[in-house]
């Protein structure tokens, strides 16, 4: 009886490892660091793929195998319009995805972390990070927590969110407009007026009447100013926000107040007077004639430092660039950019000692391999004692490499751009202001099925009133929000202000 004994405690012994095996792998908590198997980490980056992309992720592979000789890294580069519907069909099908990057301008971190997209983190730091946790300030993963647990790896570098940039022809706006009269007039104001738009309507009738205006204006990209002075409640485009100006924060629908009114009027008027192409309604993409010499006039894009949030869009003309929100800010995200783990990872294991290597010391020349290239071949260096470099292009000037380092890791291990970049990067992440919400969480579970319906309210009329096509603006904008209300609009706001209220009061 004893040996019977024995044995049905053994069997019980080896089913129990079986079962607690594969429960561990179902639940994504971690994947065992084998030294021996060859593994193919997946990784999905932000940005554009270059000529000599290829050969500059092969060069990185052979420098990682002398650190992991049993990790490779097989890159999928996504363009900044494809990279929120490529991570959506990702997550949808469960395609294996080991390391992606995510941002507040592109994908709402609180909401993937609540649809379950990403992986907890905090034992796979604890195994695996300890560079990284080290080399990371601690409040910046205190902003990466959600429900007690950390669910992205923070990347230090540019803090505050993306400011909106005007970009014109400046041979155009010298002879038509007044450029330093158009920037005035936005950064004066926190929120977005009809006075904001004066001066570029002077500069667009000027242009007209001299044959110079192109297709007219980048409509999509215009209308992201109405947005200025506001933070989205769960999310960086939810219709629902706060003023970040307000000395208490009240909870808005953003469509319902002058910024957007004024946008709306503005758009149908420019509309109307042949400031906005006739056959707007049909285009594929609005902003695929930016920067041509006979393309948009107008058009708005991301500011960066030295180019230390993207590189500026490339343009056929020696372009104007002047920033129209006058301030910088911290929102309660804080998730300016970050690298995640997906539910879909194969590898987490092995994906957390990849980047806890790149951002360490010993790390630093396979981190710059990574983000510019190899030297003399796809960047030089501007002097030997100089930690600025120059990026190679080819006989297009198309860079041959580049990849924005926020995919990678601390920004600030990298080579600088333009001399005192960091410097600046620092002291605006210092003045930036900060979110009265951070730390806050919005429970939606008691208005999800309002917030559905208000969002399908919204994607039948703000393109339309954007690119201002509808007859009758007025009566489409009233259409407009009385079917917000309808779909449950105020419900959102009132129970949205109770938990804000209630987490201001109990800090």
């Amino acid at each position: 009886m004893k040996k019977w004994g024995f044995a049905l405690l053994m069997l019980t012994t080896v089913l129990f490892l079986l079962i607690g095996e594969k429960l561990l792998r179902k639940s994504d908590v971690l994947s065992a660091v084998n030294e021996t198997e060859m593994v193919t980490l997946k990784w999905m980056v932000y940005g554009e793929k270059y000529q000599e992309s290829d050969q500059v992720f092969t060069a990185f592979n052979e420098l990682l195998h002398q650190t992991y000789p049993n990790i490779s890294v097989e890159f999928e580069v996504v363009s900044k319009d494809n990279y929120q519907k490529k991570w959506n069909m990702k997550m949808a099908n469960t395609e294996v995805v080991d390391l992606a990057w995510m941002g507040s301008e592109v994908l709402d971190f609180s909401k993937e972390v609540k649809q379950g997209s990403l992986m907890a983190l905090d034992y796979l730091l604890n195994t695996y990070g300890q560079n990284l946790k080290q080399n990371i300030p601690e409040e910046l993963w205190k902003k990466q927590k959600r429900d007690g647990n950390t669910y992205a790896i923070p990347v230090p570098g540019v803090l505050y969110r993306k400011n909106a940039v005007l970009t014109v022809n400046q041979d155009l706006m010298e002879r038509y407009g007044d450029f330093d009269q158009i920037i005035e007039d936005n950064q004066s104001s926190h929120y977005t007026t009809l006075k904001c738009f004066e001066g570029m309507e002077t500069f667009l009738k000027e242009a007209k009447d001299h044959n110079a205006l192109g297709t007219g204006v980048s409509y999509q990209t215009l209308c992201t100013i109405a947005d200025k002075g506001y933070e989205g409640i769960y999310g960086e485009d939810c219709p629902f926000i706060i003023r970040i100006f307000d000395r208490e924060p009240v909870v808005y629908n953003k469509y319902s107040l002058e910024s957007y009114r004024a946008l709306f009027e503005t758009m149908a008027k420019w509309y109307q007077k042949g400031y906005i192409r006739q056959d707007v309604q049909y285009l594929l993409d609005p902003t695929s004639k930016d920067g041509k010499k006979s393309g948009n006039i107008l058009f708005v894009e991301e500011y960066g430092e030295n180019k230390s949030v993207y590189d500026s869009k490339d343009t056929e003309y020696t372009a104007l660039r002047g920033e129209l929100d006058g301030y910088r800010f911290i929102s309660w995200e804080s998730c300016r950019n970050c690298l995640v783990i997906p539910k879909t990872a194969r590898h987490p294991g092995e994906a957390v000692q990849v980047l806890d290597l790149l951002n360490s010391e010993e790390g630093i020349e396979l981190y710059r391999l990574l983000a510019n290239g190899i030297e003399k071949e796809q960047y030089i260096r501007i002097s030997e004692d100089s930690n600025v470099i120059a990026r190679m292009m080819d006989n297009d000037r198309n860079y041959r490499y580049s990849l924005s380092p926020v995919n990678i890791g601390n920004v600030f291990q990298n080579y600088e751009l333009a001399e005192g970049e960091f410097d600046q990067i620092r002291e605006y992440n210092e003045e930036a202001l900060e979110s009265a919400l951070i730390g806050f969480e919005l429970d939606t579970r008691m208005f999800a099925i309002e917030m559905a319906r208000v969002e399908l309210v919204v994607k039948k009329y703000k393109e339309m009133l954007c690119q201002g096509v509808a007859e009758d603006w007025e009566a489409v904008y009233q259409e407009f929000l009385q079917e917000m209300k309808e779909a449950g609009s105020n419900v959102i706001i009132r129970e949205a202000q109770k938990q804000i209220d209630s987490f201001l009061s109990n800090p």
